[in-house]
């Protein structure tokens, strides 16, 4: 139960029984005098909003990220987090893998990390390589910067031309709440830019030019298993498919009726093979071309995958990369 609900929790329990007499009353009055029916009925709807309020007070608020991507140019994500309900302490640490089954060092790329308690400055302090520390109680608002400019699909990338997130390489967590809902506000995008993601749970653009992208999901690793894109990039969806897949592309230099072609043929192969497909929505994020960076290569998440297929075509390199991917 978080504080601000502690302090009329008592009252509300109170308020609580005094219903519960009430109705308890009128029950055993009713062989004695006539009751109407819509006064047990006003009891009884008070007791459910009275019970449906000590519910929601005892919810506890999600954990939110906030992502800026303004001045691409400079790679730098400005990240803010907000954690509500801190007792005393709050320890912070950045995951020390993803994509790969290799450990790596995405601590390295954080920088200016402030920390504030409900609004006033308090103290940071860096315990080891992934871990930060903050001794302070109430709403904490947690920010820092951190560089990315890699290509391809096991790294994040922010520049001129798009943003590739792959949120557990940029988003601190709170290891003892990692099961919590959390939200992910993304700002600052570029005007001709648009978003795509996987991410389960729910995304939608916030503001009449889709200025700020607004994801939520039922925990970290869920969050953190969704990357996205932000580009002026091309999409389609196959509907043919049960469920539809949706395709994301930016790059250069390639059919769409190829890519389309291949998915669709690898895609029914495999959800047959499976005996129908083991999710409610996927997509497909391409980098193809000069936006590949150089390098191919492909990353599969629970609702989604990253591919990137380095130029100067597609086909022979696409059928690879995909034939790596999908086993087929």
């Amino acid at each position: 139960m978080n504080q601000n609900s502690a302090q009329w929790t008592r009252p509300a329990l109170q308020g609580l029984a005094d219903l519960l007499r009430t109705d308890a009353s009128v029950r055993s009055t009713r062989s004695k005098r006539f009751v109407t029916p819509s006064g047990v009925c006003e009891v009884r709807n008070l007791l459910f909003v009275f019970l449906f309020l000590l519910f929601a007070a005892s919810t506890p608020a999600a954990i939110r990220y906030e992502v800026s991507l303004a001045h691409p140019e400079q790679h730098l994500f400005h990240v803010s987090m907000e954690i509500p309900d801190v007792q005393r302490e709050l320890k912070l640490q950045m995951p020390a893998w993803n994509a790969l089954y290799e450990i790596r060092d995405f601590s390295s790329h954080v920088q200016q990390v402030e920390a504030y308690a409900d609004g006033k400055r308090v103290d940071v302090e860096k315990l080891d390589k992934l871990t930060w520390d903050v001794k302070a109680s109430g709403t904490i608002t947690v920010k820092y910067a951190t560089f990315w400019d890699d290509s391809g699909p096991f790294n994040s990338q922010l520049n001129s031309e798009h943003a590739f997130i792959n949120p557990a390489m940029i988003l601190l967590y709170v290891p003892d709440r990692r099961a919590e809902e959390c939200s992910l506000l993304v700002t600052e995008i570029p005007l001709e830019w648009k978003v795509a993601s996987a991410t389960a749970g729910h995304a939608r653009p916030m503001g009449s030019r889709n200025a700020s992208w607004d994801f939520s999901a039922p925990s970290f690793d869920s969050l953190a298993d969704g990357p996205i894109e932000v580009s002026n990039f091309e999409e389609f969806t196959i509907h043919d498919l049960t469920p539809p897949v949706h395709v994301v592309i930016h790059g250069d230099n390639y059919k769409r009726h190829d890519v389309e072609a291949a998915l669709r043929k690898i895609c029914m192969y495999e959800i047959k093979l499976m005996d129908g497909a083991p999710y409610d929505q996927y997509t497909f994020i391409f980098h193809i071309g000069k936006p590949a960076g150089g390098g191919g290569g492909g990353m599969e998440h629970s609702n989604s995958t990253a591919i990137y297929i380095p130029p100067p075509t597609i086909s022979p390199t696409f059928r690879r990369t995909n034939i790596f991917i999908s086993g087929t």
